[in-house]
């Protein structure tokens, strides 16, 4: 079992940020196949810095742990950090 903590930021390249944002964490094993989504709340106000934080997680495999931005129901970027020994 490994425990990771994952809080996310992601910065806006506009001066009006991102609106009707959430950010999800998703968790796949070593062969890519997705085992946990975590998903976020939809926030309607513009933000240049959407964050979620998130409590720290024990994972049951390595793998890796993802954060996805999404814009309305469009994924605009992603960051993953692999998970192992």
């Amino acid at each position: 079992m490994r425990t990771v903590e994952y809080n996310c930021v992601f910065v806006g390249a506009l001066s009006s940020g991102f609106c009707n944002w959430r950010i999800d964490f998703t968790y796949a094993d070593t062969e890519n196949r997705t085992y946990r989504t975590s998903r976020g709340t939809t926030h309607t106000e513009c933000k240049i810095d959407p964050m979620r934080n998130n409590s720290p997680q024990t994972l049951p495999r390595y793998g890796k742990a993802c954060a996805r931005l999404y814009v309305g129901e469009t994924r605009r970027v992603s960051q993953c950090h692999n998970i192992t020994k």
